[in-house]
């Protein structure tokens, strides 16, 4: 409505301005700002005019006035960050729990260590060989061979159940970064290699003792230096993942 006289807008047709508008921000831009320095004072601009007001309560906000619509609001949300129902709220930033599927170095190694544990457990942890007259032999016994528990009091099977976990541990963390898992798996990393550098200890003990004849010989078989090697080098691994995260 235009005043007759003067050409300007009629006092009955200009908006109150009960809100404030922050230095800097394009009146365009639709959404709730502080009244004042109180947060709990509001008025929400819709891009024109200033068309509501609200107040923080107990029971939560009271408005007055024009209430914006669900989809200006939501557009307005989306345009740029508001203040928070409770106005006193700490931002909160939700970080997610797992992460996307990577295969990184050093998850690949942890699965190929495990996958060398069970490997080796049943290979050959002692290889006899000799000769009779004109002919050899060779003779090889396994880590889940009852003879290696009779030998050593452990077998094989230890280290294969670590090697199944570590698989098993190794396959999670392809989806989920948790620091609880890599402490788990740095532990069952170690407690193989603890037991495989105990079975190859005490396998090279009892060879060292047993006194062949000419043209025999015994020694530590594939299997067992395959276990050595993969359990110090998943312990190695987990350890390195657990320092650097």
């Amino acid at each position: 409505m235009v005043d007759d006289e003067s050409g300007t807008p009629a006092a009955m047709d200009v908006a109150p301005d009960f809100g404030w508008h922050p230095t800097g921000a394009a009146p365009s831009d639709p959404g709730w700002y502080p009244t004042g320095a109180n947060p709990n004072e509001q008025a929400y601009w819709d891009g024109v005019t200033w068309t509501a007001k609200r107040k923080w309560t107990v029971k939560g906000w009271v408005e007055e006035g024009a209430t914006p619509a669900p989809a200006t609001a939501m557009a307005a949300g989306a345009a740029a960050p508001r203040i928070s129902a409770n106005p006193y709220a700490p931002p909160s930033y939700s970080k997610p729990k797992t992460s996307p599927a990577t295969m990184n170095v050093g998850v690949l190694l942890v699965i190929i260590s495990g996958i060398a544990l069970m490997f080796g457990s049943v290979g050959s942890w002692v290889k006899v060989t000799g000769s009779v007259g004109i002919g050899g032999f060779h003779l090889s016994i396994n880590g889940t061979d009852p003879g290696i528990s009779t030998l050593i009091s452990v077998n094989g099977y230890v280290t294969f159940i670590g090697g199944i976990v570590l698989l098993v541990f190794a396959g999670l963390a392809l989806t989920n970064d948790d620091l609880l898992l890599a402490i788990l798996t740095a532990f069952v990393a170690a407690a193989t290699a603890v037991f495989a550098i105990y079975d190859m200890f005490r396998i090279v003990q009892k060879i060292s003792n047993v006194t062949t004849t000419a043209g025999s010989n015994i020694s530590v078989g594939w299997g067992l230096i395959c276990v050595l090697s993969a359990a110090v080098l998943a312990l190695i691994i987990s350890l390195v993942r657990l320092v650097s995260r």
